[in-house]
């Protein structure tokens, strides 16, 4: 689920769509309009995934940039786990784009189709109100959620990442049964997090006190009766023990007992001929 920023870009988002084509808002959370190239229908393989369409067009050397763009776009969102989404560019019929389709196709990422129209075919980004550098945003059912148009459309934006991310995530369109299984998924995930960290954590209110609280009290009494019984065992008087080289030597008279003497303490030493 998004969280703060990312939550708060994606609904400015929305709102920027909808008021760049209002002409066409009746297209959202409805399935594209039937479009393919030659024999192959590009939406038809991406049931279930969410989908991005860049209309990109080869002879524009700005439009080679957000094709190669799209790489580390896609390498972020996987890197965050979001991996189940197919991306597609269309290139436009002019004969320019045409000439240059090897050039997109280089500055394509490895893995993203790059997709040429006929001439004698009907033109596919008419049939999606789309211009050049328009993306759009199609839900796990196929319906659309965003149409990002220029300027917000650039790459080095974040309107296009929020927006892919939203449509992710969030099942904007209601209805869509492959959000189920991510909403479980997701629910899961939190709950082993929740575990991992704090498997033990109880609800109960804490009361603090000297040294102890209603739940670590008992444990606080025990650690302080271990240490005064350690501090008692440490003050008791060693024992001698046979062959213990660290133990003091007794002898028969008591500790710090002074040599008594034939002379009184103190008396000093006469000589023979002293009177």
């Amino acid at each position: 689920m998004m969280r703060g920023p990312a939550l708060f870009t994606a609904s400015l988002l929305g709102l920027l769509a909808v008021v760049s084509s209002a002409h066409n808002e009746t297209s959202f959370c409805k399935s594209p309009p039937h479009w393919s190239i030659g024999d192959e229908e590009p939406m038809g393989r991406s049931v279930g995934q969410v989908t991005v369409v860049a209309l990109l067009q080869a002879s524009c050397n700005f439009c080679l940039v957000q094709a190669a763009n799209m790489g580390p776009l896609r390498d972020k969102l996987v890197s965050r786990g979001l991996t189940n989404i197919s991306y597609i560019i269309v290139n436009d019929q002019s004969f320019l784009s045409k000439l240059m389709l090897p050039e997109l196709k280089s500055r394509a990422p490895p893995g993203i189709p790059v997709y040429q129209q006929l001439p004698n075919q009907e033109d596919v980004w008419k049939i999606l109100d789309g211009n050049k550098d328009d993306f759009l945003i199609y839900d796990r059912c196929g319906r659309l959620t965003f149409h990002i148009r220029l300027p917000l459309s650039y790459l080095h934006f974040p309107y296009v990442e929020a927006a892919i991310i939203s449509t992710y995530y969030e099942d904007f369109c209601q209805n869509c049964s492959f959000y189920a299984n991510v909403t479980k998924m997701q629910n899961a995930t939190i709950g082993n997090i929740t575990t991992a960290v704090n498997p033990d954590r109880r609800s109960e209110p804490r009361t603090a006190g000297p040294g102890k609280d209603k739940h670590n009290g008992n444990k606080a009494d025990e650690h302080h009766n271990d240490h005064r019984a350690d501090n008692e065992q440490n003050h008791q008087p060693h024992q001698q023990k046979k062959g213990d080289p660290h133990q003091p030597i007794i002898t028969d008279r008591e500790p710090h007992q002074p040599i008594i003497t034939d002379r009184e303490p103190h008396q000093p030493i006469r000589n023979k001929t002293d009177p």
